[in-house]
């Protein structure tokens, strides 16, 4: 009975370390079909695989079921399961190699996002050049504006961010995957520990076999000495023992054949785990590779973006303080162009006030010839005077040696009453005469003089015209003193006939008074008369630019003449705005 109740435990036992493992193998298959899927997502050579595993797995399925009624003849699969594994690990390789090379095969088949950023970006500046030449101030010394180059670090750090969301997405991907498969090592490595469980209570069982078998030969041996001893009458007794005792050591004996049916094929799916955990301990090794590759990446891209906004940053101070350069430049350019018109404005003046100096200068010329020719005439004439005052002088000395002479002979005589009252007639009628010839030559060189010349002006003036100004070039302080009255006085109040004949004589040949002829030998002053002609164009330049200057003060103003304008007099347009 006793051994009734322990083969009856270790059955029990048998089948719940059987309902153990079907329920571990269940785990193992759902999870390499999990596995299965992520593969497929990620590499094209998944198919098959699949078709691979499903036949190994349908194997390993119907293989239990045929394997528990039956005892020795499952002892030939091994070899087909061996190959089986060998053909899985090698698949799981080629699967690892493929998942490495995962990431690489989308770049070649299609552009990345940073040539096609950079292929929109070449695109926009295609579109945005413009076809006009640029002004050489706005380039950058490269030929690049630094719109350009502005827009070209933007698309950059575009780029750069949109490489690292990917390399982070990778890498939170490659983490994910990471963790499954810890996981499925951590299930693994249970199951060893459940296949080691199942190795101990393999050898309890060999060890309590073996104990029944020195057990059974310890009775049997004590059978056949106590049927030598009582006879043949026992022997019919221990013939039912023995047969219970080998159906116990038969179903033992199935039973731990099962179970090293069932060792072995937890030992080849050890084996198998342990090469797809070596294949999955690559492919972790490939993803951590893969992991610190894309830190490595993520490092550089933060890097170069912190490079590209530094750039950016200066770039956008250059163009901030470029435009400051052109704005000053151009209020600078602004006032030279109005320095500028300023300085023309005053050239066209000073132009045409050079014209009109030109001009004043030709009639000055002309006009001094003129007067060289008349002065020219006057000294001829100067000259027949003289010497006709000569000829008159020695006339009048002969007159008074003549006339001393009558004197003395009438005061020599006594009767020259009558005569000189004669000689007073005479003296009085010739003195008249000249009198009246010296006027005549005064009045006649007062006209050549001065008639002249304001005929000339107003020739030459017109209606127009501000007119000359009498400048007296003389400088003579004494010229009232010289004046041909001042002489006519002095003849007239006092000397006598000889003073009288001497004015006459200096008024006609100039000797005496030379008040008309004294700018003849004059030299003209050029640096005064410029220096007067610059000084007025000055005077004239400041009141043009105050005229200008005030003339922002009218604007806006309505001169209202319509009541002035109603009549329609001549002369007078219509209402004007300022």
């Amino acid at each position: 009975m006793a051994d009734a109740a322990e083969a009856k435990a270790k059955a029990e036992k048998l089948a719940a370390f059987r309902k153990k493992a079907g329920e571990m193998r269940k785990k193992k298959e759902a999870s390499e079909g999990g596995t299965e899927k992520t593969k497929n997502t990620k590499k094209s050579g998944a198919p098959k695989k699949e078709k691979e595993e499903v036949p190994a797995a349908a194997a390993e399925a119907s293989a239990p079921k045929e394997n528990e009624p039956t005892t020795e003849p499952t002892s030939p699969a091994e070899p087909a399961k061996e190959e089986e594994k060998t053909e899985e690990a090698e698949s799981q390789a080629k699967a690892t190699e493929d998942v490495v090379e995962t990431p690489t095969s989308p770049s070649s088949s299609q552009p990345s996002l940073a040539q096609q950023s950079k292929l929109r970006s070449a695109s926009f500046r295609q579109g945005s050049v413009p076809t006009g030449p640029m002004s050489p101030g706005a380039q950058a010394p490269e030929g690049e504006t630094a719109t350009d180059i502005y827009r070209k670090h933007v698309a950059r750090i575009e780029e750069l961010e949109k490489e690292n969301k990917r390399l982070a997405k990778e890498a939170a991907d490659s983490e994910k995957r990471w963790k499954k498969t810890e996981e499925e090592l951590a299930d693994l490595r249970d199951n060893e520990g459940d296949s080691k469980v199942a190795n101990d209570e393999l050898e309890k069982l060999k060890a309590e076999i073996e104990a029944l078998q020195r057990q059974n030969s310890q009775l049997q041996q004590q059978a056949s000495r106590s049927g030598a001893r009582h006879g043949s009458s026992p022997s019919v007794s221990l013939s039912s023992p023995p047969a219970e005792l080998e159906a116990q050591l038969a179903s033992k004996t199935s039973t731990i054949e099962s179970m090293e049916i069932e060792i072995s094929k937890l030992r080849a799916q050890v084996a198998r785990q342990a090469s797809g955990t070596s294949a999955e301990h690559e492919q972790i090794a490939a993803l951590e590779d893969k992991l610190a590759r894309a830190e490595k990446a993520a490092g550089k891209a933060q890097q170069e973006l912190g490079d590209l906004r530094k750039n950016l940053d200066r770039t956008a101070e250059k163009a901030v303080r470029e435009g400051s350069e052109r704005t000053s430049a151009e209020t600078k350019l602004r006032s030279l162009e109005h320095e500028l018109a300023d300085t023309i404005a005053a050239r066209l003046e000073a132009e045409k006030k050079a014209d009109g100096l030109e001009q004043k200068v030709t009639t000055l010329t002309t006009l001094h010839k003129e007067q060289d020719s008349r002065t020219q005439a006057l000294r001829k004439e100067k000259e027949h005077a003289q010497k006709e005052a000569s000829e008159l002088k020695a006339r009048v000395e002969s007159l008074e040696s003549e006339n001393t002479r009558l004197r003395s002979r009438k005061s020599a005589e006594g009767g020259g009453g009558l005569d000189d009252d004669g000689v007073d007639e005479l003296e009085n009628e010739e003195r008249l005469r000249l009198e009246k010839k010296v006027r005549d030559l005064e009045a006649e060189v007062h006209e050549l003089r001065r008639g002249v010349w304001r005929e000339k002006r107003r020739e030459i003036g017109g209606p127009t015209s501000p007119g000359f100004e009498n400048v007296d070039l003389n400088n003579n302080s004494n010229s009232r003193g010289n004046s041909p009255s001042a002489h006519r006085k002095q003849s007239v109040h006092g000397g006598g006939i000889g003073d009288f004949f001497q004015s006459g004589i200096n008024a006609l040949t100039g000797t005496g008074d030379d008040e008309f002829l004294d700018d003849d030998d004059m030299d003209f002053d050029e640096d005064a008369f410029r220096q007067a002609q610059e000084q007025d164009a000055k005077a004239r330049l400041e009141r043009i630019k105050e005229i200008k200057r005030t003339l922002k003060n009218w604007t806006g103003w309505r001169l209202d003449l319509v009541e002035n304008r109603r009549g329609g007099s001549e002369g007078l347009g219509p209402v004007f705005e300022v």
